[in-house]
């Protein structure tokens, strides 16, 4: 691997720190040259308690764990984009473009790198097929040798799907491999952490930004074994469910978008967050701290979900960027919601919380899942990165029913 990957030229000012700046801050944030991963006493982080989502031990499981069906919808998908070669860019900027702007295109290209890890890795783990590995472990190795983050969380809101995949093929990686991706978490975890935010203003430390700043750091402290970084997070994180979400389970984003649409763009990263802390043993959904407000926001979509209730997206929203996608009739930006945006959210709860496997089943019974599958396969290029729902079902498959949830 050259760890000398040649770099293009920064395009962008303003947005969040410069490429050179950004590799000070990974080696600074992260304490340790790349290629070294410790712990706070000392120790070198080990895989059983280093990983993001899936343990060394649920991964060498997943493939008896997961229902036939849906291990079969992955494994295809996985299978449609085995030749897809990793493309690293030094900068991915997504936040406030418009399809065909700067950075979109080649970013967007980017996202799905990291999407495609996770994917070729979890096909691995279900067929025990070499070429998955294979494909998952080149695209980690090239992002690897070339990325430093930006701490956009918009931009980088699909980072944690790398280190998903890297979950599930981190016992076939060489030691140095492991140990730089587990600094690149510390530092990743570190810098969203950060008392202040490296990329965004202020108004962005309530709303759906760091919703996603948190499941990004979630991701790393997990991934890097650094309990002091985990328990950081999940400081970071119970503050925020109750800024986000209020007392009658609307959110603010809710309040400043008016739509459906920012709701589920900001429950989800919480939910994933707390699956993460649950594989860890961790209660996050149910604890005091939250005052239960994750359980009171699901039940305050759940009737636009199930279809019981529509909204008109976007009318009053106060966001300025909301009218330019709309008059460009950038999907979902206008119109009525559309309630299958929230499959996944209520998947990942119903792992949470058994009040919500209702609302799940009525929202994506298994025939759905099916026809979404095959109007995917229709409408995909032979670039897209296979990532329909069943990935979801395969990774976020075990039930973290806390007591204080499934009471």
């Amino acid at each position: 691997m050259n760890s000398d990957f040649p770099l293009m030229p920064e395009s962008r000012t303003g947005h969040a720190p410069s490429l050179p700046v950004r590799r000070t801050l990974l080696l600074a944030l992260a304490g340790l040259p790349l290629g070294c991963a410790m712990l706070p006493n000392g120790r070198p982080a080990d895989a059983e308690h280093s990983f993001a989502l899936t343990s060394p031990e649920r991964a060498r499981q997943l493939a008896q764990l997961v229902p036939a069906d849906v291990a079969a919808l992955t494994v295809e998908a996985a299978r449609l984009t085995l030749g897809r070669e990793a493309r690293p860019i030094p900068l991915v900027r997504t936040a406030g473009l418009l399809p065909g702007e700067g950075l979109r295109t080649v970013s967007i290209w980017a996202q799905d790198d990291w999407r495609e890890i996770r994917m070729q890795a979890l096909a691995y783990r279900l067929t025990g097929e070499a070429a998955h590995a294979e494909r998952a472990v080149a695209n980690l190795n090239a992002w690897m040798a070339s990325y430093s983050p930006s701490f956009n969380p918009i931009d980088e809101t699909q980072l944690p799907s790398l280190l998903f995949g890297f979950d599930l093929i981190q016992d076939l990686l060489p030691e140095a491999m492991i140990k730089r991706v587990r600094a690149f978490s510390s530092a990743l975890a570190t810098g969203y952490l950060a008392d202040k935010v490296l990329a965004g203003d202020r108004n962005t430390e309530s709303n759906n930004w760091h919703s996603h700043r948190i499941k990004i750091a979630t991701a790393g402290a997990f991934a890097s074994g650094d309990p002091v970084l985990a328990a950081r997070a999940r400081t970071v994180f119970m503050r925020h469910v109750l800024r986000n979400i209020r007392p009658d389970g609307s959110t603010l984003d809710f309040e400043e978008r008016d739509a459906m649409h920012y709701v589920v763009y900001t429950l989800e990263p919480m939910l994933m967050a707390a699956s993460m802390a649950a594989a860890h043993g961790q209660d996050w959904y149910g604890a005091p701290e939250t005052q239960g407000r994750l359980a009171l926001a699901l039940d305050w979509l759940k009737p636009y979900a199930l279809g019981e209730r529509t909204h008109e997206e976007f009318v009053r929203s106060t966001v300025p960027f909301d009218r330019k996608r709309a008059l460009a009739g950038v999907k979902d930006f206008s119109g009525p919601f559309d309630r299958y945006k929230a499959v996944n959210v209520y998947w990942i709860a119903a792992r949470l919380d058994a009040r919500f496997q209702e609302v799940n089943d009525a929202l994506s019974p298994p025939p759905l899942w099916l026809r979404k599958h095959e109007e995917w396969k229709q409408a995909r290029s032979d670039t897209t990165v296979g990532h329909p729902w069943s990935w979801m079902r395969s990774l976020f498959s075990q039930t973290y029913h806390a007591p204080t949830a499934a009471a």
